[in-house]
């Protein structure tokens, strides 16, 4: 028995670093193509495009900012109106006469959570451990044209990304989440890469929500260091 125990723990012990050392020039491949060193220097990005709301057949500009190290304004005009949401480092404001909010009125904690996750200038698996993530290779996607890594944040939420063998970008983010008193399975596919200063940026992201299409974006410019004044992340001022 003993002789039999000893071969099997090496052959474990063996796979397990084979993964290992699989999933670091995964990644190692991705930070390369995604010129993740290019971007640790970006300091502003200036975002905008359209936004098309596919069950309502609404489509609406918008505008982000983002500011390191953790700053974000979003202006977008839905049917004449416009919304406004802002982040300054501590807190955050929304402002959508259409959807009821007349006044600028302060973000909860889980409302917060949303707008941080777009606040980010890096994707979560840049620097995972310093972040407390955990990623695991799950092996490929159904066609076998990409990876599957589960990350799992230091919350317990997890996040699986599909990265391309080809272009080592990443294709599609999918999680679930609790809506409505169900899980609801939100799947993030990003499609035509464009190199911006050097850094390639998804310029289609399509949303499905259970499997249905939501919202897609079309992006139309993308901007980096530019001079962003910092009252446009403090709490919006409505003439």
């Amino acid at each position: 028995m003993r002789k039999l125990i000893l071969p099997l723990i090496l052959f474990i012990a063996s796979f397990a670093l084979a993964q290992a050392q699989n999933l670091e020039s995964i990644l190692e491949a991705h930070y390369k193509a995604a010129s993740m060193e290019k971007m640790r220097k970006i300091e502003t990005i200036v975002t905008s495009g359209k936004n098309m709301y596919s069950m309502a057949g609404i489509e609406s500009g918008f505008t982000m900012y983002q500011a390191r190290p953790i700053k974000l304004r979003i202006e977008a005009e839905v049917q004449g109106t416009k919304l406004i949401q802002t982040y300054n480092g501590e807190k955050g404001w929304m402002y959508a006469p259409a959807m009821g909010i007349s006044q600028p009125k302060e973000l909860s904690e889980q409302e917060l959570e949303t707008i941080l996750n777009q606040a980010e200038f890096e994707n979560p698996l840049w620097n995972y451990t310093e972040k407390g993530n955990t990623i695991e290779l799950m092996g490929t996607s159904e066609d076998g044209s990409a990876d599957h890594l589960k990350l799992t944040n230091k919350k317990g939420d997890i996040l699986n990304f599909y990265i391309s063998k080809e272009t080592h970008l990443i294709t599609t983010i999918k999680s679930t989440q609790l809506m409505g008193g169900s899980d609801q399975e939100i799947e993030i596919n990003m499609k035509d890469y464009k190199k911006v200063k050097g850094i390639p940026v998804s310029h289609f992201i399509s949303t499905k929500l259970g499997g249905q299409v939501v919202y897609n974006i079309t992006i139309e410019k993308v901007e980096y260091n530019q001079d962003l004044d910092p009252a446009l992340f403090e709490k919006p001022d409505i003439e």
